[in-house]
């Protein structure tokens, strides 16, 4: 049976292809500044490419169903629901037809303008974080130097800032040598992020987030219209 995770890419490969990218010769960064990159690196990579995860719920007769199990709050996001299970080609519930539903003491259901027949199982995709440890790694290999260069673009704005913010010296050798350092870094961390891009093929003028709002044309308690939303204008 194959490995969930690819074995050979954990933490200390990223630590190691990061130190090299970043060239810290002199030692600036520490262990844990490198750490903390990556992991931003990581929270920045699932924002551009989630993690994907399929799950089935079973529906009790009702518009709701239950959250999947390893649902992140403020981090996950649905994408699909597939009911019923099984056709081909696969069926879909339309997006405009559900959305999450936020309910007392933060409580959150999927509402659906249809309901799921009790027992029958609805198929849910959905987002969550990426991890990366010593043990577990979730980034796919082909998309690893892309982490990294993020992570060392981070680290590289830190260089720059460090020597640009360093006084100046009594020799005038040494000011010119921190003020050549501070470009050379804030240089090569403009080209990492570059790279970042080219890797994972986004556009960086067009990578902003969006949002929608959506309103779900539920019936009321008894199954019948709403007074100000009437079926008719749905």
């Amino acid at each position: 049976m194959p490995h969930l995770f690819p074995v050979a890419v954990m933490l200390s490969d990223f630590q190691t292809l990061t130190d090299s990218l970043v060239r810290d010769e002199e030692g600036k960064i520490s262990t844990p500044q490198r750490d903390q990159a990556i992991a931003l690196a990581v929270v920045r990579y699932g924002k551009d490419r989630p993690r994907e995860l399929v799950e089935d719920a079973t529906g009790d007769g009702t518009q709701y169903l239950a959250l999947p199990a390893q649902w992140e709050a403020g981090v996950s996001g649905l994408r699909a629901i597939e009911y019923p299970i099984g056709a081909i080609p696969p069926t879909y519930i339309q997006p405009g037809c559900w959305g999450i539903y936020n309910l007392p003491g933060g409580v959150q259901k999927i509402a659906m303008q249809q309901a799921i027949s009790f027992g029958a199982d609805a198929r849910l995709t959905y987002t969550v974080s990426h991890t990366v440890s010593d043990v577990v790694d979730t980034v796919p290999v082909t998309n690893r130097e892309a982490v990294a260069c993020w992570a060392a673009a981070l680290l590289c704005d830190q260089l720059a800032a460090l020597y640009s913010g360093t006084s100046d010296p009594t020799i005038q050798a040494d000011s010119v040598q921190h003020q050549s350092k501070a470009a050379e870094f804030a240089k090569r961390g403009n080209s990492l992020r570059a790279r970042y891009y080219n890797e994972l093929g986004i556009d960086p003028k067009r990578n902003v987030a969006s949002g929608a709002v959506v309103n779900l044309a539920l019936p009321n308690s008894l199954g019948q219209d709403r007074l100000t939303h009437p079926a008719r204008y749905r």
